[in-house]
């Protein structure tokens, strides 16, 4: 249809060429006689097409003479052109090249038109001819659509008349559902009712079950509500001060003295349950409060107060609860020392905000009032008096009396106006929160049940108590008949399904405390490992008094073996976790201590640690050996059969050992028997006991080494050492003591175990100065620091300021010589409890070691001692550690083995120290700051000599010059007499030489008894010597320092003797506890006893003034019994 669009246009237009051909042309076409050839061909072309039998141009001639030519030309009927005509013209006419409308133009403007008409004519008819069938196919359609249309008009009429029909059906069945919707509203009614009915009797049926068994329950709390309220309000008056042990003692004589008094109590009356809810219990979780019975009943104390509460709380734990807990009461902490206390304590009065006082040892009488509460009203104000200011007193007021000190002795008239909470953690105590942060780091997902079940405890007996009441309350205000209140039918069906669901929860309870109790027992020995680690730092202080650890530094080292191990990653097995955990508990606390310890305490520890890692890890028992390897000594018999080669003090060790382990019972006879052995292997280095006890051959490693040291500390005292160290290691495995001999990364310690209120004490023996490392550690990572020394007024003032402005801006202070103002440490301890820091500022204190220094400082910082190494190996190591490898391997290669000269002379130095007046007449101070003084001049002369070169020839080295100053100036300048000069002169000469470069030059002649020499190593590098170091025998002989080796036994034996006594001390601190403790029962049975007598008239007392409430409506108030 498209083409014959585009085809149409051009037939018009062809039309409208034909009408406008002039009469002119046409008449002149006429008059040829003999036309052009275009112009007959044109002619002959268009008479075809009009049906005219023309092919001469007179009959066309004839054709052009009528009148009616153009008018036939532009009416001609295109549709009647044949296919026949239209064919023969395209063929004939159409084909050839010159019959074109300008070349026919040209030839006659009248034939030009004609020629395009016929071109047009032929198309047109071209394009009918294809569209015809369309059209008929159009035309047949339109016939149809036309009958289609008429059958729509006859249709349509019909829907016409049903629609009107269907309305009237309509009306008729809309008038028959109104008839039966009012029938079915009425048998819903009914239905309903019934419904509600038989709901309604089920629900009350289910709710008189549910109330007949609450009031068998309620008549049972009544009928012990006596006793339980007094048992409860006895507990909150008296028991406050006591540990949870003791508490639970006097509760229990507390009960038998009930019975005798024909009171009835709740057998299983549970003190945390029965005076707080499950709610009051996750909010005190929630802010912090460790999750133990101790901290609990703490808690409740706190909240059920008569007189206001004085805290001991030596771990901090209660004052950070007590901040959590009445924060949004905006409460304010203060102290006794402020210079604000007065001014925060006269806001707190007026305005009602709970103020915590701390330091409260240093109590100030201007809080008496408020403890007496000398209130009078004036006016309808109520009003105080503090000082000579009269304050308006609120009834919300609260104040909170805290104390670090467990060992202050507050005055009896203290006493008396408050009520004493201890927060002193306990070994249960301490469990409990060990098991609780294990338990959330490794189980989170039982933990979180255990928490849920605490919730639930409380959230649905609340719901349970809401729902009654809304109950009641429901059917106390129905009107009309019950069976129509939806509210009452709805509160009824929500009671059932919450009891329903509580009942649920409750059968479920037991499942989960089944399932938490089991994960529990899993981590038990872990904790009871921590309670027993913490104990014993607690008593270490017996070894020495520097040795003061709180329970925050122990808490940390846990959370850190828990929650940020790295050796934890990827292991997935709870047992393997478990014992991953235990293993680095146990090398954390020995690195962390043993950093701030003295080196010949550090196996005291280590034993201590084994002794507890044996005892709760439920592998192995030896209690029995370790006592007697305390108390050996006593029990000594006379006339005894002698043995060849072995002192009568021998012989008394043997039959000693004999008759108490059963093990040796026959190590008299095989000594006897075998003394020429027995001597010999004593006197081997190392020394590697013989097997000579029964079973040996079967016991395990541990068992084994215990034997031998026992074996070693009958026979060989001063070898003791080597065998615990040996029995430790068969413990703990072969790398645990020397953990501890790493370098000291004193960086990191500072930036990752240091908080920034804790101080870092620099412990040094006398003539040790630390503050180097400081200063260098500052250099090397670009921090601020200022240097202040203490001992004046003015370095007071300074060390404030200086305090005051790095906390602020989060710079490093290094305080020097502290321990020459012991007094003044005490206001600085208290100063940096209370500080609120930058989080990068650091405090450095350096001090001698002396009983001056306040335990609360030394609790509340980190300590790391420094003393010159123990033993030739541990010297040489730590010298290397201390010195970086790029100045030891830096050029010229022969600097290192100077360097190691330098180590060797040092150690050699030092370690004939020990052996004064032997090794030296007198004890000298030789110390690090003389080893950095020998570096830098050993640097500046090689570097002087061998002016950037790779080597520098041995001979080269001006060793005259390095010798002078080494012997007359960097140590012999300590030198006060000729005999030490002499020997000075000659380990100087003797050690610095150029034959020290050659591999066999001689360090020690006689290594031990078999003649064994020591000669240098060979190497040019600083690992090529620590190797060589890492190698040596732990233990050296004298004669490494040139000494006769009976030097050491003496020395030896007598630090044998001071370990043992060190030991045997601290286990005797834990008796006389245990013991103190017994005692202290005793005494606080005889002074409660006396409560006891009077309990007929308490109870009476205290009925008479409504004292006595239910505890499920007043939640137990507390009852005082005075």
């Amino acid at each position: 249809m498209e083409d014959l669009a585009e085809v149409e246009p051009a037939v018009k237009d062809a039309e409208n060429a034909v009408k406008n051909i002039k009469r002119q042309h046409l008449v002149e076409l006429r008059a040829l006689a003999n036309p052009p050839v275009l112009v007959k061909l044109t002619m002959e072309c268009v008479c075809c097409l009009m049906g005219e039998k023309s092919t001469d141009w007179k009959s066309i001639r004839q054709v052009l003479m009528n009148a009616d030519f153009i008018t036939n030309v532009v009416h001609f009927n295109t549709e009647g052109l044949s296919d026949k005509i239209r064919n023969h013209v395209k063929n004939t006419y159409f084909s050839q090249p010159e019959f074109t409308f300008e070349k026919v133009n040209k030839a006659s403007q009248a034939c030009g038109p004609l020629c395009l008409w016929a071109k047009a004519q032929v198309s047109y008819s071209d394009m009918l001819a294809s569209v015809d069938p369309l059209r008929r196919e159009v035309a047949k359609l339109e016939k149809e659509a036309k009958e289609t249309e008429d059958s729509v008009k006859d249709v349509i009429a019909l829907i016409d008349q049903l629609e009107k029909r269907i309305e009237q059906y309509k009306e008729e069945y809309k008038v028959l559902i109104g008839e039966a919707e009012s029938i079915k509203n009425e048998y819903n009614t009914v239905q309903n009712k019934v419904q509600r009915a038989g709901a309604l009797i089920k629900s009350l049926s289910h709710e008189h079950d549910r109330w007949s068994q609450s009031s068998t329950t309620f008549q049972d709390q009544m009928e012990t509500l006596i006793g339980d309220v007094l048992l409860s309000g006895a507990f909150l008056a008296y028991a406050g001060y006591f540990d949870q042990q003791l508490r639970d003692t006097l509760f229990s004589t507390w009960c038998s003295h009930l019975v005798q008094a024909g009171i009835s109590f709740r057998q299983d009356l549970a003190r945390t349950e029965y005076l707080s809810n499950a709610d009051d219990r996750l909010q005190w979780t929630a802010n912090s409060l460790p999750a133990d019975d101790l901290c609990t009943e703490n808690a409740i104390m706190l909240k059920r107060f008569n007189r206001y509460p004085l805290i001991i709380d030596p771990s901090g734990q209660a004052t950070e609860f007590i901040l959590n807990e009445y924060k949004e009461k905006k409460i304010t902490k203060s102290s006794f020392l402020d210079d604000s206390f007065k001014k925060n304590l006269e806001s707190a009065l007026r305005f009602g905000n709970p103020i915590l006082v701390q330091d409260c040892e240093n109590y100030d009488a201007i809080l008496n009032p408020v403890l007496n509460r000398e209130l009078r009203r004036t006016g309808g104000r109520v009003l105080i008096t503090i000082g000579d200011q009269d304050i308006d007193f609120s009834p919300s007021f609260t104040i909170f009396l805290s104390t670090r000190d467990p060992s202050v002795e507050f005055p009896p008239d203290l006493c008396s106006r408050v009520t004493f909470v201890n927060f002193t953690v306990t070994r249960s105590s301490l469990q409990s929160q060990c098991a609780n942060c294990v338990l959330k780091s490794e189980r989170p997902d039982v933990d979180k049940k255990r928490s849920d079940l605490l919730k639930l405890q409380g959230e649905f007996a609340v719901r349970l108590r809401h729902l009654e009441k809304a109950l009641l309350t429901a059917l106390n205000e129905a009107k009309g008949s019950i069976l129509e209140d939806e509210k009452v039918i709805g509160t009824l069906e929500t009671l059932k399904k919450e009891a329903a669901d509580v009942q649920k929860k409750v059968e479920e309870t037991d499942v989960v405390m089944a399932e938490v109790e089991s994960v529990t027992n899993i981590y038990r020995p872990l904790s009871v490992q921590c309670s027993g680690i913490f104990f014993a730092m607690e008593t270490l202080n017996q070894v020495h008094y520097l040795y003061q650890y709180s329970l925050q530094f122990f808490l940390d080292m846990f959370e850190t073996v828990v929650k940020t191990n790295p050796n934890l990653n990827g292991v997935t097995g709870t047992t393997e976790r478990l014992k991953i955990i235990t293993n680095d508990l146990f090398r954390k606390t020995y690195t962390c201590i043993a950093r701030g310890m003295f080196q010949e305490d550090r196996l005291i520890l280590a034993n201590v640690l084994s002794q507890i890692y044996l005892k709760t890890s439920g592998q192995l028992s030896l209690d029995g050996e370790f006592n007697y390897m305390l108390r050996s000594a006593s029990g000594l018999q006379k006339n005894l059969p002698a043995i060849k080669g072995f002192s009568e003090k021998q012989v008394q060790a043997i039959h000693t050992l004999a008759n108490t382990v059963e093990a040796f019972k026959d190590l008299a006879n095989y000594v006897s028997g075998n003394a020429g052995a027995v001597l010999q292997n004593l006197n081997t280095v190392p020394l590697e006991p013989l097997l000579c006890w029964e079973g040996a051959e079967e016991q395990d490693p541990i068992t084994q080494a215990m034997y031998k040291m026992l074996y070693v500390h009958t026979l060989r005292p001063d070898k003791v050492f080597g065998a615990c160290s040996r029995f430790i290691n068969s413990v703990f495995g072969e790398d645990f003591l020397h953990a501890a001999d790493t370098p000291l990364d004193l960086y990191k310690i500072t930036k990752e175990e240091v908080k920034p209120n804790m101080p870092v004490l620099l412990c040094c023996v006398t003539g040790y100065d630390a503050s180097g490392r400081v200063e260098d550690m500052a250099t090397n990572y670009k921090q601020s620091l200022s240097n202040i020394a203490i001992g004046s007024a003015e370095g007071f003032n300074l060390a404030e300021k200086a305090i005051n402005s790095a906390s602020k801006n989060g710079k490093w202070v290094m305080l020097k010589n502290v321990h020459l103002a012991p007094a003044w440490l005490v206001q600085l301890e208290k100063k940096l409890h209370t500080l609120k820091a930058h989080p990068n500022f650091r405090l450095f204190l350096t001090l001698e070691i002396t009983p001056k220094i306040p335990v609360n400082l030394l609790r509340a910082g980190r300590i790391i001692t420094f003393e010159p190494p123990d033993g030739i190996k541990a010297n040489l190591l730590r010298t290397f550690n201390s010195i970086p490898s790029n100045r030891v391997n830096k050029a010229p290669n022969e600097r290192a083995r100077m360097y190691f000269l330098l180590a060797w002379f040092h150690a050699i130095v030092q370690e004939r120290l020990r052996y004064t007046p032997l090794g030296w007449s007198k004890k000298y101070e030789f110390n690090e700051s003389d080893l950095k003084c020998a570096c830098d001049t050993i640097d500046r002369w090689i570097d002087d000599t061998a002016k950037g070169r790779e080597n520098l020839p041995p001979n080269k080295i001006p060793w005259d010059a390095l010798c002078t100053l080494m012997s007359q100036s960097i140590y012999g300048g300590r030198i006060d007499n000729n005999f030490d000069q002499l020997l000075m002169n000659d380990f100087v000469k003797n050690i610095f030489q150029p034959s020290t470069f050659e591999s066999d030059f001689l360090l020690v002649e006689k290594v031990d008894d078999q003649g064994n020499k020591l000669t240098i190593p060979d190497g040019l590098r600083r690992e090529d010597f620590l190797r060589w170091m890492e190698k040596l025998p732990d233990d050296q002989s004298p004669s490494w320092l040139g000494l006769p080796n009976n030097a050491e036994t003496v020395i030896l034996q007598t630090k044998a003797k001071t370990f043992i006594q060190k030991l045997l001390k601290m286990q005797a601190v834990t008796e006389d506890e245990d013991l103190a403790y017994q005692e202290y029962v005793i005494l606080a049975r005889v002074r409660h006893a006396r409560v006891c007598m009077y309990v007929d008239h308490v109870i009476a007392f205290t009925v008479m003034l409504g004292l006595l409430h239910l505890p499920q409506l007043s939640m137990c108030h507390t009852t005082r019994v005075t």
